[in-house]
């Protein structure tokens, strides 16, 4: 039948079915337990980046949707699959990928060729949508589902980790992918910096050079999510000067 034809209070109530239960917490119940071996499928599917960017996007899009009313057992349950995800998409497709921007081409061929590495923009999506737990927490009354601040960060910064060998300058070409990933970098290192000083050098070292690199990029919003970035580190620099003199 055309869905076209289907009555408006039909398709009203249907929405209103399916808010109520997704409002209910019903959806988490059921998937929490099943978080932890969704991500496991992402070793044993190594091979096939088509089901490794459908995992990708299965935790993007429930944690977009569900991160709000997650309790703090479900969000922690949450976190703890994303990390592992990352970890396994990190060792079959970051580190040995090959990333090929062709310099001269069209629009046209720009946007399929950005398209194919949407694997990428799923796990950025992911860290993002995980990170508006803290700021979910801050605007609610205590109770059970909050999560402290440093597990927020702890896993935005191993995400981060582990998709940074694919973050080169050619990936770094196309707009959606480098508009998502300075987003991401810039506020981080600009509203966490106090976390940021404690990471590993290595992880500081190449945080903090993709900022450089974005300062001086034609885009008007990822220089400044890089300025913000940077900005938020020398603050805390001169806070810990101050403190110490």
């Amino acid at each position: 039948s055309d869905a076209r034809a289907i009555p408006p209070y039909i398709s009203t109530q249907r929405h209103a079915i399916s808010c109520a239960f997704i409002s209910s917490g019903r959806i988490p119940q059921f998937l929490t337990p099943s978080l932890n071996p969704l991500s496991g499928l992402m070793t044993f599917y190594s091979q096939d980046l088509v089901i490794c960017e459908s995992l990708l996007r299965f935790f993007r899009d429930y944690a977009e949707l569900f991160v709000p009313m997650l309790t703090r057992e479900q969000c922690l349950a949450l976190f703890s699959a994303s990390a592992e995800l990352l970890k396994g998409y990190s060792a079959h497709h970051c580190s040995s990928r090959v990333i090929k921007h062709c310099v001269k081409s069209s629009a046209q061929a720009d946007l399929e060729e950005e398209q194919s590495y949407n694997d990428v923009l799923c796990a950025l999506q992911l860290l993002i949508h995980l990170g508006t737990k803290d700021f979910i927490d801050v605007c609610t009354i205590e109770g059970a589902g909050q999560v402290e601040s440093s597990q927020v960060t702890d896993v935005i910064f191993f995400g981060l980790q582990q998709i940074l060998p694919l973050m080169t300058s050619g990936l770094l070409q196309f707009p959606t992918l480098c508009t998502q990933y300075f987003s991401l970098v810039g506020f981080m290192m600009d509203t966490y910096p106090e976390k940021v000083c404690t990471l590993p050098f290595d992880l500081f070292n190449a945080l903090l050079e993709s900022l450089l690199f974005g300062m001086s990029h034609a885009d008007v919003f990822v220089s400044k999510s890089s300025l913000f970035g940077i900005g938020g580190l020398a603050r805390e620099h001169l806070k810990t000067q101050v403190l110490a003199g």
